[in-house]
């Protein structure tokens, strides 16, 4: 099979710990060919996609994880599966990638499915399955948030295009300059935020999920660092070992099959005291630790099951 990653520079890539690099290696030891390009380097020829694409050597070596050779220039219909793998955040230039994949014909599998991509917020996904998540209030409107604090006391406060944990604060009615928080999170009533039930479980962590055709293959629990509130591998967070419970088993279940027919082949959800916090569907990491954790290569049964 041939497999071309769309993603960041190699030079930015984690080894020991990047979810991309742990497919790319997977892809490599079951001979398979292996390319990577970014976002731009795709262009739309009347309605034929091209690439500038560039074939990677992987080593399982995290001094020198990679070989590239010389640039080429090709229909990305020619390969077999096509992985957008891009860091997020979902900005314009990763809509207008979603939009030039949908050019490509049937055969050619984008993990995961342009549309889905486009129609997965991955904080206001988890939404799709009400019954599972914490209170959750979406607005641009300071007043309403406040309303919302007179209601839950506690909050979170979450840019609706946000990542990484980034732009997450938390608040109270107590909080000093509250006013100024609020008009500052929704640019002053023209930003969409997203205000959600403070859940004190959060100070044990957050468990991510991996869903793999729908169905879970391994999870981790991210715990936030010492004096810190964000338990997100990005800001800080350290992983850990798992299990998963009745209830993480029930939100999968309700999750994974809608994700499946959306045409998400990888994903990542996240859960707070048994409440669904993001449905990831973007560039789902943790990857690498729940392989560890569980002792199996996951990244090779991923692999595995685009074979057929």
């Amino acid at each position: 099979m041939k497999h071309l990653f769309l993603m960041n520079p190699l030079s930015t890539v984690k080894p020991w710990k990047d979810t991309t690099y742990h497919l790319m290696l997977a892809a490599a030891e079951r001979d398979h060919d292996v390319y990577m390009a970014a976002q731009n380097d795709l262009t739309l020829r009347h309605d034929v996609l091209f690439a500038s694409v560039v074939a990677v050597t992987v080593f399982d070596n995290h001094d020198k994880p990679f070989e590239t050779g010389a640039p080429s220039y090709v229909e990305v219909a020619s390969f077999d599966c096509v992985w957008e793998r891009t860091d997020p955040p979902f900005n314009r230039r990763y809509l207008y990638t979603t939009l030039l994949l949908d050019f490509l014909p049937e055969p050619v599998r984008v993990i995961n499915r342009p549309s889905a991509i486009r129609d997965f917020n991955e904080k206001l996904a988890a939404l799709k399955f009400p019954s599972f998540t914490p209170g959750t209030l979406v607005t641009a409107d300071p007043n309403e948030i406040r309303q919302f604090i007179g209601e839950h006391g506690r909050i979170t406060l979450k840019p609706v295009d946000g990542h990484g944990g980034k732009g997450v604060e938390f608040c109270d009615a107590n909080s000093k300059d509250l006013t100024g928080i609020l008009e500052r999170v929704t640019a002053q009533g023209t930003k969409w935020t997203i205000a959600q039930q403070y859940l004190a479980a959060a100070s044990e962590g957050d468990k991510r999920i991996l869903l793999l055709d729908g169905e879970p293959i391994g999870a981790i629990l991210r715990v936030h660092a010492e004096g810190k509130e964000l338990n997100n591998l990005d800001a800080g967070g350290t992983a850990n070992p798992t299990e998963l419970t009745e209830r993480d088993h029930d939100i999968s279940a309700a999750v994974g099959p809608v994700l499946q027919q959306a045409g998400i082949v990888f994903a990542g959800i996240d859960i707070i005291g048994g409440l669904l916090i993001e449905v990831n569907v973007t560039s789902p990491t943790g990857l690498q630790e729940a392989s560890k954790f569980s002792g199996k290569a996951l990244n090779h049964r991923i692999i595995e099951s685009l074979e057929g």
